[in-house]
């Protein structure tokens, strides 16, 4: 059973994806041609990325994001944070008291740093999706956690402002292994819901080995929420630039500092055509002109209801990561 553990040469091209959608302007007219054609992920489930935007266009695919860095010579490389802002399951999801996922997010280095190996960063969490305390599946914003710690508190170092990142969850029973891996701090008054454990700068063994084992612990195939081949992102214009060959007609993804929405492929259309409102304190997207208390009445009027998606927020800084390497 092989979920976490995945071929390192298998790539999501979702720039391209985006353009071929553009180009038919029927997006899932165009997903279901695509996928008999065989020119992308067929599976549905294949997570994406979207950035997050203030003004009319709410939500921007990464080939229409603008970089904000810029990759200069004396800075070409990115320093990155990231965090968990929330994680929304779908109202058709069944979830009981028992219902658990597991999740891994990783980020890799396209470029080495001198003679160095191209390390990744393997960020693994448990997530307990029924808060036994409210009595009730637990909300988006029980979500929201830091990665800083799991990583050592460390940045993720991004040679040349590119990496490639992935993106995998499963839902599942409580196996006997979970409360032993992962570790939840719990009062009286609360419980944290989620729980990480962070595998920073490995090489790309390593991480087959983290996902390997982490395949090995299931019993039984859980359900997979999020399916994910690995997506490569330029993070300033110097990259998306080298992504691009230096050719402005090649679609590049790119993604800027500010919040990022993780979905399914089969959401876009739903994402895209909402312009969503995103309400930070709830960490829950609604649609343009619904208010915050009928957004968190997680009804039909809400389409992002049904929606299974994480919300995450990245900080960078443009430096050299070539000062001080021998």
């Amino acid at each position: 059973m092989s979920i976490f553990l995945s071929n390192p040469n298998d790539h999501f091209d979702q720039a391209k994806w985006e353009k071929q959608i553009k180009v038919m302007d029927q997006p899932s007219v165009a997903d279901h041609r695509l996928e008999r054609s065989g020119t992308i992920t067929p599976d549905g489930d294949q997570f994406i990325l979207l950035q997050l935007s203030d003004g009319d266009q709410r939500v921007i695919n990464t080939s229409s994001v603008v970089p904000k860095l810029q990759g200069a010579a004396g800075t070409p490389d990115v320093n990155m944070l990231v965090d968990f802002e929330s994680f929304k399951i779908g109202s058709g999801e069944s979830i009981d008291k028992d219902t658990k996922a597991t999740l891994q997010l990783q980020i890799g280095q396209e470029e080495k740093i001198g003679a160095l190996e191209k390390l990744f960063y393997c960020i693994n969490g448990g997530l307990d999706l029924y808060n036994e305390i409210k009595g009730k599946k637990a909300d988006a914003k029980d979500f929201k956690k830091s990665t800083d710690q799991a990583l050592g508190n460390k940045p993720i170092s991004i040679p040349g402002g590119i990496a490639q990142i992935s993106f995998k969850v499963v839902k599942h029973e409580e196996p006997k292994w979970w409360q032993k891996v992962f570790s939840f701090a719990k009062t009286d008054a609360a419980k944290d819901l989620f729980s990480l454990i962070g595998f920073p700068g490995i090489t790309e063994s390593a991480v087959q080995c983290v996902s390997g084992m982490l395949d090995n612990l299931f019993d039984q195939r859980p359900e997979v929420l999020f399916q994910s081949q690995s997506v490569k992102v330029g993070f300033s214009q110097a990259a998306k630039e080298e992504l691009g060959g230096g050719l402005t007609t090649n679609y590049v993804s790119c993604l800027n500092p500010g919040y990022w929405i993780m979905a399914r492929k089969s959401d876009y259309d739903a994402i895209i055509t909402a312009k969503p409102i995103y309400y930070g304190g709830y960490g829950i997207l609604a649609p343009d002109g619904m208010g915050e208390i009928e957004a968190l009445k997680d009804s039909g009027n809400n389409p992002f209801s049904k929606l299974t998606y994480a919300i995450l927020r990245a900080r960078m800084k443009e430096v050299d990561l070539k000062q001080g390497v021998f």
